[in-house]
């Protein structure tokens, strides 16, 4: 190995002192032990990602519907975006992140988070469930990706009541994908 001093190559170890090939094996030790840090250090490293995630776009939105047909506030908002999703994954690749932009991030999230609050209030307060299933989720809008995660805008629900019928609607505005992996991006429906 080049990291063996060249004096101690075919040198007789002095008392006390580590042979060559003590040392040489001392020096791989030291070598592996260093690469199994990094290689811990890297698995323990944490990227960001997204809780209460689910499959496919059809499973956020049978949720979604589960919620809805539950009255259950707390579990639609588990389903979509939180502040540390949109401060770490989120707002970094958003062009108004840009300094030049000069949009502070917690305004932006403090005016997402409110708006997608409301619309997810008021479209719980209306809510008549008429025992809906999933028929279909579509997006009318553009998919942009922002190379870590993408959103679909605009959803479109399909939806089959207890009797049969068939209605559409929007319960929430936009999804995020990440890593393979759905969730609600927010309630807002423009």
């Amino acid at each position: 190995m080049d990291l063996i001093p060249s004096e101690l190559i075919g040198r007789r170890p002095r008392s006390g002192a580590p042979s060559p090939r003590g040392a040489r094996r001392a020096v791989q030790a030291l070598v592996l032990l260093i690469g199994l840090v990094g290689l811990g250090a890297c698995r323990t490293s944490t990227s960001p990602s997204l809780t209460h995630t689910l499959e496919s776009p059809e499973a956020v939105a049978r949720a979604v519907v589960r919620g809805f047909a539950e009255k259950d506030l707390e579990a639609l908002r588990e389903l979509a975006l939180t502040e540390a999703e949109f401060t770490d994954l989120v707002w970094p690749k958003l062009p108004a992140s840009r300094p030049e932009r000069n949009l502070p991030l917690d305004y932006v999230w403090k005016d997402l988070a409110g708006k997608s609050d409301a619309n997810l209030r008021a479209r719980l307060a209306g809510w008549e469930d008429r025992g809906f299933v999933l028929v279909s989720v579509t997006f009318t809008g553009e998919v942009t990706d922002y190379g870590t995660f993408k959103v679909h805008r605009d959803s479109q629900l399909e939806l089959r009541d207890h009797n049969g019928q068939e209605q559409s609607g929007r319960l929430f505005g936009s999804m995020i994908e990440h890593r393979g992996r759905y969730k609600v991006f927010s309630y807002v429906v423009d």
